[in-house]
């Protein structure tokens, strides 16, 4: 068996994927033309977290050591803005 598999990997979270979904919902209730589309959603949500450096971390600590997500907010805002700029232009959908 593959080490994988003596592990639960649902504990295994990256921090700014919360974050990400967070500024995407609060940029489509800004922004009435954006695209709601599946397709669109989820690239403007993973353009961004390619734009983030990752911050994984065992989901089950996190319950008790909180990260300082407030420190990065800025930064994941502009990634979003950013990709949803870049779907908006390249859509996938048709």
């Amino acid at each position: 068996m593959a080490l994988i598999d003596f592990h639960d990997m649902d504990e295994l979270k990256n921090r700014n994927e919360e974050l990400v979904w967070a500024a995407v919902e609060a940029l489509l209730a800004a922004d009435p033309k954006l695209c709601r589309c599946r397709d669109c959603i989820l690239d403007t949500a993973a353009l961004a977290l390619n734009r983030l450096a990752p911050r994984y971390q065992v989901y089950s600590f996190h319950d008790n050591h909180p990260g300082d997500d407030a420190s990065i907010e800025g930064q994941v805002r502009e990634a979003v803005a950013a990709a949803s700029a870049q779907v908006a232009k390249r859509p996938h959908h048709f």
